[in-house]
């Protein structure tokens, strides 16, 4: 019985490991497939929704650029003044671009020349500062466009520089500043899923823009996210063109340590970086559900396959017990027990091979009695003949000259042994 329970025992495990194993593959193989999928979608989307807002911040900058071109054209009006047409220029160039507060105009041996601005008094004059070591005339006046480092305002809004030389080779440089609200509020609606953000960090890994204000005041430095540092590795130091190919750093820690997916774009034109971030708790909530249903659906079909197990194993072992107990009995001489295995294969074949071989045995066995029967009246017969021989034998032996007696024991023996026969 034991050995019954242990070959039950065995086909059922197998069973239940044949079909636990098979659900668990479907499954790690559906849901790693699903999580390639879902990161890859996730970092498409990011991705996009960084390049939009970097194209966006580039648009506007260079929009800013080019009103500010318009100014440094020549103007052919006749006895005017330069420096009036220069003050109705920049105060055109203020009331169209909302964005800029201030202008400049720097001659170009390095002089200020003329300041308007909508937060503080104009101003005007030969040389009201000398401004010829200022970054601003120093690289726009060979005829690049310079843009400068932000810097907060009265520690409230940000600001930028932004400085072109005004005309050809040899003019002066006009400079403006540029109030940097519009990024923040690009920046702002950026919206990816529900707790997901977005922020702006210039070269050097400073927060420009951030949903988080009070950060950029502070003036964070995000040159030590993983991100940040690897987009920053991802160029020549001071370069000004695209970037290398982007790195592979799709999954990192945001600035708490918590794990974000992300992905970033570059602004050209300012050699800013544009990160968009979403926490990869809630990222992978899809996936994360997808494995609760595998879950459900492996303890449904672990419960499945014990049943199946039950039912398969029954039904395989059943005509082996049959067999055992078939064998067992023709082994203790019931040659007449019949193994009755109707399953339509091999099994059937072996029982019925069992019960021929039984057949086969019972008819030897009846052959041989027969044969030893006979044997054993032969053998009989032959010891009552000697007897019988020896009987006549000894009386010989005692009348050695009277033969009455030993005719009488000869009659005797012949009765003796074909009494039946007369």
């Amino acid at each position: 019985m034991a050995a019954r329970r242990r070959i039950y025992r065995k086909y059922l495990a197998l069973i239940i490991a044949l079909v636990v194993t098979a659900l668990v593959l479907s499954g790690a193989i559906g849901v790693y497939f699903s999580y390639l999928e879902t990161r890859h979608s996730l970092i498409a989307l990011a991705r996009e929704k960084a390049a939009s807002a970097a194209n966006r911040i580039e648009q506007f900058v260079t929009e800013i650029e080019h009103q500010i071109g318009w100014t440094a054209l020549p103007q052919i009006v006749e006895d005017a003044d330069p420096k009036v047409l220069r003050r109705n220029d920049y105060a055109k160039l203020e009331k169209q671009v909302q964005a800029i507060t201030e202008s400049i105009y720097i001659h170009a041996n390095g002089c200020l020349q003329m300041e308007t601005s909508r937060l503080k008094i104009n101003r005007e004059g030969e040389c009201l500062e000398d401004l010829s070591k200022d970054p601003r005339f120093l690289a726009a006046r060979g005829g690049t466009t310079y843009f400068g480092p932000v810097y907060f305002r009265k520690e409230t809004e940000p600001y930028m520089a932004i400085a072109m030389r005004a005309g050809r080779e040899g003019a002066g440089v006009t400079a403006v500043e540029v109030n940097l609200k519009f990024i923040w509020e690009i920046i702002q609606r950026i919206k990816v899923g529900e707790t997901g953000l977005a922020y702006v960090v210039d070269r050097e890994g400073s927060l420009v823009a951030h949903p988080d204000i009070s950060l950029v005041l502070q003036k964070t430095d995000f040159s030590g996210l993983p991100q940040v540092r690897a987009a920053l590795q991802a160029r020549p130091a001071g370069a000004r063109d695209a970037p290398q190919e982007p790195p592979a750093i799709a999954e990192a820690r945001d600035r708490n340590g918590h794990s974000v997916l992300t992905a970033f774009a570059h602004i050209d034109a300012l050699d800013w970086y544009v990160f968009v971030e979403q926490p990869t708790a809630e990222a992978y909530k899809p996936l994360y559900a997808s494995l609760a249903r595998s879950g459900v659906l492996l303890v449904a079909g672990l419960l499945l396959s014990v049943l199946a197990g039950l039912v398969f194993a029954r039904r395989m072992t059943d005509p082996i017990r049959a067999l055992q107990d078939g064998a067992a009995a023709i082994g203790s001489g019931r040659l007449d027990q019949k193994i009755d295995v109707r399953t339509a294969d091999e099994l059937q074949d072996l029982a019925e091979q069992f019960n021929k071989m039984a057949a086969d045995l019972k008819e030897s066995y009846a052959g041989l009695e027969r044969k030893v029967e006979a044997r054993t009246t032969e053998l009989q017969q032959a010891l009552e003949q000697q007897t019988a021989t020896a009987d006549i034998l000894k009386v010989m032996s005692g009348s050695p000259t009277d033969v009455q007696p030993v005719f009488d024991a000869i009659v005797q023996s012949g009765v003796r042994l074909f009494g039946g026969a007369a």
